[in-house]
């Protein structure tokens, strides 16, 4: 017997060993890889001399791992070629040469894709002699070889061999269109595989101008379209009904000029523009008839390039696109003159990363004027300081340019160990998370990869997993829930039937209501029921005041449980107050502005009343609410029909009531009715303006005070 205690004792130590051994091991694992995370994260991390940030998934400013780092400046004495003077434009060409037009000098210093000089050509001529460029700007290198420099003093394209002779010029082209009449004067030009020379001319409206080989002009291509806006459709509408000399007085609206063009390896056109107004299309990919087909449309809303509206927490004027570049892999990358920022898309217009700005630092500028790529790294050529910055991916840059490709091509599951690297080097990179969803799709894994889609915001990625998900789930459980319905329809008709009292003789004469009753009656009887509870004042204001708080209680719920694929809001954010503000103040608005108006037309209804009659007029529009909110909950993008006609029958049903009650409660006709409501609607917004008018006056005079207080201090 003791032998056998002392075999468990010995057995029970055993096990407490091996148990500490492997939660050793599995720690000493963990550690090492913690440690080899968080080192792969320490390698890539590189010190930029700017902020580095880029857009979440709501468009919100956010903090981010570096694409790019600047790695060296390279002035005209590192290359060999002296002092760059004024340069104005590089090119790389598809043998990774450098042209770069050094505007000041009159001359194109060439030089390998290590600034080793190759040769500069200073010289041009032609067989009458030397030719001297006036005001040299922009520079492209067609596959051939033969250089085109576009001379705005000169008003003309020049197009040389590699030795610097002329082999002809682009001039301003005769053509009895009205566009083509304007001053000439061309300050970028791209050539296409046919041969196809487009010229950007400064002050063109029309597009860039199209030439053959032999210089004879072709017509226009690619012009941007006026953005529609309220203020164009309101001067339309003037326009059409003014006098011609009325009508020369106003504003033109014409379309923006491109500010850059470049060709792309697969052969498309893509331009860059500067909308002061609009941020919508300043980037584009044009096919051959000239037509954007760079398309990104996410949640309504259309691609806004560049800075969006804040930067920093400071308002910003839109970003002035001054050059655009196409890498080999399809990569977009536009230069921001305004704050010296590069922005990279993929060919989705998905925005990747965001580097550089304003400074004297290496990787900022002063003057920034054109970029270029070797590769995917970046070339920008500053015209102030003189100088080409380079600069270099990072491993994650090269991590996401990988996956990107892998993912654009359908490879999801290729690209999804990218996709994890990335994903774990920069949590908020969108595009991995993506990535990551449409691999786990593909693998079933359709909880995780609705996650990830959450993550990224991608509602119809996350419809998609959501469908299956439902589907197999209503084929695994279909006889439960028919037969759950079933049984709860039963027990519903039974508790009825043994609770529900039958109506006496007198209340089916006098069809007697209960108070608490009437709400719901006059919802399912608009018409009678408004009536009935004018004559019977049988109207509560604390049921009234209860059906007010449960709109608030109910929009509340709208803002945050609606389901994913149907909330264009954060649900992670919400501010009370605001919804507060939008129903209830809203509300006692529309009963105050109506009372008012009311009384200046003869109405019957009292404060209180007009507050009833309103407040049950918002239960049919809470019931249709709260069941489209549980509808949201299991229906997918494809069914978003049925939970918007749910809630335009709430929102019809709402405005029936509301006639109704209006009607009623101050005996109105049909058509004093409807002025009296659109008047209160009116009314609803003057009280709003002057109560926005008083807070920001309170507000100056709040500012005043401290002034005066601040400078009383100063001068004691």
């Amino acid at each position: 017997m003791k032998v056998k205690v002392r075999t468990v004792k010995v057995e029970l130590k055993s096990i407490k060993r091996s148990i500490v051994l492997i939660f050793a091991i599995s720690l000493i694992f963990q550690i090492i890889s913690t440690t080899k995370v968080y080192a792969y994260i320490i390698e890539d991390m590189r010190e930029v001399p700017y902020y580095q940030y880029n857009y979440d998934v709501y468009q919100h400013e956010i903090p981010s791992a570096a694409g790019y780092y600047p790695e060296k400046t390279v002035r005209g004495e590192y290359i060999g070629s002296g002092s760059f003077k004024n340069p104005t434009d590089l090119y790389v060409d598809n043998n990774n040469t450098i042209y770069i037009m050094d505007s000041g000098n009159k001359r194109v210093v060439v030089c390998d894709k290590d600034f080793k000089l190759k040769k500069i050509i200073d010289k041009f001529f032609d067989s009458n002699g030397t030719i001297q460029l006036t005001e040299p700007d922009g520079i492209f290198v067609d596959k051939g070889g033969l250089i085109y420099i576009c001379d705005k003093g000169s008003k003309l394209v020049w197009i040389f061999n590699q030795d610097g002779k002329l082999i002809r010029t682009i001039e301003k082209p005769v053509s009895d269109l009205k566009a083509a009449k304007k001053d000439f004067i061309p300050f970028k030009v791209v050539v296409d595989n046919a041969g196809i020379i487009y010229v950007l001319s400064l002050g063109s409206f029309e597009g860039a101008y199209m030439f053959d080989q032999n210089g004879n002009f072709l017509g226009f291509y690619g012009s941007n379209k006026v953005v529609v806006t309220w203020q164009l459709l309101i001067d339309r509408f003037w326009k059409s009904i003014l006098t011609k000399e009325q009508k020369s007085s106003m504003v033109r609206y014409l379309p923006t000029e491109c500010t850059s063009i470049d060709i792309a390896k697969d052969g498309f056109i893509y331009t860059c523009s500067n909308y002061t107004d609009v941020s919508e299309g300043e980037v584009r990919k044009l096919n051959y008839l000239g037509e954007n087909i760079l398309w990104y449309k996410k949640q309504g809303r259309t691609r806004d390039y560049g800075d969006i509206s804040k930067y920093q927490g400071k308002e910003l004027e839109d970003s002035y696109f001054i050059d655009i570049d196409v890498t080999d892999d399809g990569f977009i990358n536009v230069l921001d003159y305004e704050r010296g920022r590069i922005f990279q898309y993929d060919q989705n217009a998905n925005l990747l990363f965001i580097c550089g700005g304003k400074g004297d630092q290496v990787g900022t500028f002063k003057d920034p004027v054109a970029i270029d790529s070797i590769a995917n790294d970046l070339v920008v050529l500053d015209k102030l300081k003189g100088t080409i910055t380079v600069f270099k991916e990072t491993k994650l840059g090269s991590l996401v340019h990988k996956a990107t490709l892998l993912y654009n091509e359908g490879k999801y599951d290729d690209a999804r160990h990218l996709w994890e690297q990335v994903h774990k080097m920069d949590f908020n990179f969108s595009l991995a998370h993506v990535g990551l969803g449409k691999a786990l799709l593909r693998m079933d894994k359709y909880s995780d990869a609705m996650y990830y889609f959450r993550l990224a915001n991608d509602k119809d990625g996350y419809s998609e997993a959501k469908e299956v998900l439902r589907n197999e789930f209503l084929k695994r459980n279909f006889g439960v829930i028919a037969t759950t319905v079933i049984a709860i329809i039963v027990l519903l008709y039974v508790l009825i039937k043994r609770f529900r009292k039958p109506p006496t003789a007198q209340d089916i004469y006098t069809k007697k209501i209960d108070k608490y009753k009437y709400p719901l009656h006059v919802m399912l009887h608009p018409f009678r029921g408004f009536e009935e509870l004018k004559e019977e004042r049988k109207g509560s204001v604390i049921i009234a005041t209860f059906i007010v708080f449960i709109f608030f209680v109910t929009m509340v719920i709208n803002r945050q449980y609606t389901g994913f694929i149907f909330n264009p809001y954060r649900q992670d954010k919400i501010n009370i107050l605001s919804i507060f503000s939008s129903t209830i103040g809203i509300f006692f608005f529309w009963v105050l502005s109506n009372w008012m108006v009311s009384t200046l037309t003869e109405g019957e209804g009292k404060f209180g009343e007009i507050w009833v009659f309103s407040a049950y007029s918002l239960t049919p529009y809470i019931i249709c609410t709260l069941l489209a909110v549980v509808m949201s909950q299991f229906m997918i993008a494809e069914e978003a029909m049925f939970i918007n006609f749910v809630r335009l029958v709430g929102t019809l049903w709402l405005v029936i009531c509301i006639f109704n009650a209006i009607k009623s409660v101050h005996q109105y006709t049909a058509s004093k009715t409807i002025g009296t409501i659109a008047l209160s609607v009116l009314g609803v917004g003057i009280i709003l303006f002057i109560i926005v008018l008083m807070l920001t006056l309170f507000g100056q005079l709040i500012d005043f005070i401290n002034n005066v207080y601040s400078e009383i201090l100063l001068r004691m």
